[in-house]
């Protein structure tokens, strides 16, 4: 076993570890995850290109999964590793920062009873999201940091900030101007060994001998 498919392993371990009943499991084999892509209309590659928590599971494209690509899957699971951890501790109000404003249309159902309450449709609109930008920032991060630890370079951050502001995740955040300085001053902070709580554990994991 190389070095690399040891850290995925010990990784691994720790995700299954820290989050009861957490399991690698394929989209291909879950009917929720189908139905998800057909919500999830905007995002064409949602089955094929994109891992998915939903807690306490991850859900990948296919298994096995990325084999040939550790330092890729391992950034990938640190990822959602941050998403399964903060589900963990603000329970159901992590799910709601993360779907609202969207969310919000189901109001628009009690249209029977005024007709005001169509205006909540508009909140299916891809307005910015910041408990959604918020959790999927928090994410990147660690995939920025993951793959400086890995590889020692400075993952593309263009493509990073193109999350935020296309159709991926419904347009979430569309500043990105800001978003580049940000995830700029996030990067210079890694470099520095100014990490948080769980940036720590997982460069323990990586860097343990």
């Amino acid at each position: 076993m190389n070095l690399l498919s040891k850290i995925r392993e010990d990784l691994e371990n720790f995700i299954k570890a820290s989050i009861p009943g957490s399991e690698i499991r394929s989209k291909e084999q879950s009917k929720m995850m189908k139905f998800l892509s057909k919500i999830l209309f905007f995002n064409k590659n949602f089955m094929t290109n994109y891992v998915t928590t939903w807690y306490p599971h991850i859900y990948v494209p296919k298994i096995p999964w990325r084999v040939h690509n550790d330092a890729s899957s391992i950034a990938t699971l640190a990822h959602e590793w941050v998403h399964l951890h903060d589900r963990s501790r603000l329970w159901w109000v992590f799910n709601f920062l993360y779907m609202m404003p969207q969310c919000f249309f189901v109001f628009g159902l009690l249209a029977f009873w005024n007709l005001w309450f169509l205006l909540f449709f508009l909140f299916l609109l891809p307005l910015p999201s910041p408990g959604r930008a918020w959790a999927e920032f928090r994410g990147y991060r660690m995939t920025i940091a993951v793959h400086y630890w890995l590889s020692g370079q400075k993952v593309d951050l263009k493509w990073i900030v193109d999350q935020f502001v296309s159709s991926n995740y419904y347009f979430m955040w569309p500043f990105r101007k800001w978003l580049m300085k940000k995830f700029n001053k996030e990067f210079e902070k890694i470099k520095n060994g100014e990490l948080s709580i769980e940036l720590q554990i997982v460069h323990d994991i990586i860097k343990r001998k």
